[in-house]
């Protein structure tokens, strides 16, 4: 009976103790599932945040490829007004200097009939105070003799 009774202690401490060691198995099986869970959950993460970034990236590079083209069309617009308005400053300045010399031309004339009408206006003084009868088709700038 006591070999009963040592054998059902040893038993139950066996049991005891086989138990516990289940228990830490399966603890330690839990916490290997639970990483490997853990693991899974961040890669997928990982793999939706990459998608998302090379979305990203990607719509990214597209714009930069139509800013780019915009940039190169607006360049050449402005390179066109830019010629544009060269060939017009540089008209204008021909404009302005063609102008400028007929002023100037028609300042030297102006000054030149003035000399004229006064050269004329002497020698017909002349011819009436030597008692002479001048011709009188002379034209004055008025249009009138």
């Amino acid at each position: 009976m006591i070999g009963t009774v040592v054998t059902g202690i040893i038993a139950g401490r066996t049991s005891v103790k086989a138990n516990k060691v289940t228990a830490q198995s399966n603890e330690r099986v839990a916490e290997q599932t639970a990483a490997t869970e853990r693991a899974r959950v961040e890669s997928e993460a990982f793999q939706r945040a990459k998608e998302i970034y090379d979305h990203a990236i990607t719509e990214l590079r597209e714009e930069l490829d139509r800013v780019r083209t915009q940039h190169e069309r607006t360049q050449e617009q402005l390179d066109k007004i830019s010629e544009k308005l060269l060939s017009e400053r540089n008209a204008s300045q021909e404009m302005r200097d063609q102008l400028r010399d007929a002023q100037r031309e028609m300042a030297e004339m102006s000054s030149r009939i003035d000399y004229m009408e006064r050269m004329i206006a002497n020698l017909r003084q002349q011819i009436i105070t030597a008692g002479l009868q001048p011709d009188e088709h002379i034209i004055h700038r008025g249009g009138s003799p």
